[in-house]
């Protein structure tokens, strides 16, 4: 910027008030808002002002490292934290105070302090995930992630403690806690959260008393999430919480009676085993349903009366807009036979092995007439070998072809497939949309991590599907 200036060029950025920088650099990481200090004098204290403090980097807690080979300095996240709450100005506000990624967690009088100033500023956002491990790797047992390696925080130990003080922070709006211990107020009346919107717990230690007496408190909440809490046992949101449109529920296993009673509610997201103690009023006024079961349960209904379970909880919502399914390892939704006609966007993940599924797809869609978006993530079945350099010709049956689906000819727009690898049954599910969806506008193809870029993997795919390409209206996107 000095160069520019000795040269006569007029440096506009530099030139915008502070109110305008601050503004601007309140989106960047708190680490990269603080280097802007050395483009120049003019720059040099704007990111003390900025009311945001955001620090996710994944590095160890409190360590500072010399890379020899390069004179770079690795300086730990805590101490990184604390350095940009020391270097701010102590007039400006904290509307936003987000912290997580530790490789090992701080002391607990550090964060206590952290807290105390981010209060003290008017903090109105405070994300503060604790979770060990700096990835966040999900707990749950029914998932693909090494389950034993972080035992420690299924037992309570080294949870943080929340301090009562933010308990009782008025201004608060956004509330997110990971890895964390609540222990409310005896008195109800202390708890002051009216102004709460969104609350997320993620791995935190709770009694079902202490959850009742916090959604309790916050008569404006609008937004819920309970993830991988395994003591929780019986979730009751009762009629205080008015104002409640979106609850999410995931991997909470141990949950055994969960029950919410919330007039206003429209979105529910679900992740778990085939959800039997989940209880909702009203049903049919839900208009976006996610659902993730993350059990083993077989698409027959012959073998496990579980999927009829599945499919009575997506029936019970009559008003659905937005539909995902997902499961691993098996597909549960492939008999799902309800009749949506207001559903436009329908998101499916799970593994596509065989003609049965590419079936159970058709059957769903020809009961969604006014389909708009159609999401397909593909899920690798890794008991078969990805088929890209096959030569192998793909067909598609004449009944698929046959098949009569009214949104595909006048209604669907845009077609996504994420992760497609080459395998023989996702071949055959491209060619059948190339060739039904004549009225797309739009298939953006996004390859899975195993097809590498450029490689002559990739080049095959793509040569075959536009080989399959019969509808000039249609533009086809290849992506990683």
């Amino acid at each position: 910027m000095a160069r520019m200036q000795r040269a006569g060029g007029e440096d506009r950025l530099s030139a915008l008030p502070d109110a305008t920088l601050t503004r601007v650099l309140s989106h960047l990481p708190t680490d990269q808002s603080v280097r802007t200090s050395m483009l120049s004098r003019r720059w040099r204290r704007v990111f003390a002002a900025v009311p945001v403090v955001d620090i996710r980097n994944g590095t160890t807690a409190v360590s500072v490292g010399i890379d020899l080979s390069n004179g770079t300095t690795t300086v730990g996240a805590a101490l990184k934290v604390s350095g940009a709450l020391l270097s701010r100005d102590g007039a400006a506000p904290i509307r936003t105070f987000r912290v997580a990624g530790f490789i090992g967690r701080p002391s607990n009088a550090l964060i206590d302090q952290w807290i105390a100033t981010a209060v003290f500023a008017g903090a109105e956002t405070l994300d503060l995930d604790l979770t060990q491990g700096g990835t966040g790797m999900p707990l749950c047992q029914h998932t693909n992630t090494r389950y034993e390696r972080p035992k420690y925080d299924f037992y309570g130990l080294n949870f943080y403690t929340v301090p009562r003080r933010l308990l009782t922070h008025a201004a608060l709006r956004h509330l997110r806690l990971g890895n964390c211990e609540l222990r409310l107020p005896k008195h109800v009346e202390t708890l002051t959260l009216g102004s709460l919107e969104t609350l997320s717990l993620r791995r935190v230690d709770a009694s079902e008393e202490a959850l009742r007496r916090l959604v309790s408190a916050c008569p404006r909440l609008a937004a819920m999430t309970l993830e991988e809490c395994r003591w929780v046992r019986s979730i009751r949101v009762q009629p205080t919480a008015l104002r409640l449109r979106a609850f999410t529920l995931r991997c909470c296993h141990e949950a055994t009676d969960v029950f919410v009673n919330a007039p206003f509610l429209r979105s529910l997201d679900y992740k778990g085993s085939v959800p039997d103690p989940l209880s909702l009023t009203n049903w049919g006024a839900i208009e976006a349903l996610a659902m993730d079961i993350c059990e083993t349960v077989s698409y027959c209904p012959k073998d496990s009366p579980k999927i009829w379970e599945v499919v009575a909880m997506v029936e019970r919502c009559t008003s659905l807009k937005s539909l995902r399914l997902s499961a691993q390892p098996t597909p549960p939704f492939f008999p799902y036979r309800a009749w949506l006609p207001g559903l436009t966007r329908l998101e499916l993940r799970g593994p596509f092995r065989n003609n049965l599924h590419i079936t159970g797809l058709i059957g769903i869609v020809k009961n969604t007439p006014n389909l708009e978006v159609l999401t397909l993530t593909l899920v690798i079945d890794t008991s078969q070998p990805d088929q890209a350099s096959s030569n192998k010709k793909i067909v598609v049956s004449k009944d698929m072809l046959s098949a009569q689906i009214k949104c595909f000819s006048s209604t669907l727009r845009r077609i996504h497939l994420v992760g497609y690898s080459g395998q023989e049954a996702q071949r055959r599910l491209v060619k059948f949309l190339l060739r039904k969806a004549t009225c797309a506008d739009e298939m953006c193809v996004s390859f899975a991590a195993s097809v590498a870029q450029g490689s002559e993997a990739q080049t095959l795919l793509v040569k075959e599907t536009m080989s399959w390409w019969r509808n000039p209206l249609i533009k086809i996107n290849f992506t990683r």
